[in-house]
């Protein structure tokens, strides 16, 4: 009797094993880096540029950005990736 419970233990705590390993790899896999959006205003004002030319930009892709509820933000990382700012 003992024995059959040990094994059934040892069974138990495989599959626990492998539940927290997949768990853990799940949490890796889902995590998501936050990076920090600047809206229009923000941009303009780092950059040094108008409407116009943060309009061309965008249409250019040449600043990596996101349209959320009908506003435009754009990535820091993305403005910050030049040093010079010459985009």
């Amino acid at each position: 009797m003992y024995v059959e419970l040990l094994k059934n233990l040892e069974i138990l705590i495989g599959i626990q094993r492998k539940m927290l390993s997949l768990l853990a790899k799940g949490a890796t896999e889902t995590m998501v880096v936050q990076e920090e959006l600047l809206d229009a205003t923000d941009i303009k004002k780092l950059l040094h540029i108008s409407n116009s030319t943060l309009y061309r930009l965008r249409k250019k892709k040449q600043l990596k950005c996101k349209l959320i509820a009908g506003k435009w933000y754009y990535y820091k990382s993305s403005v910050l990736a030049d040093p010079d700012n010459s985009i």
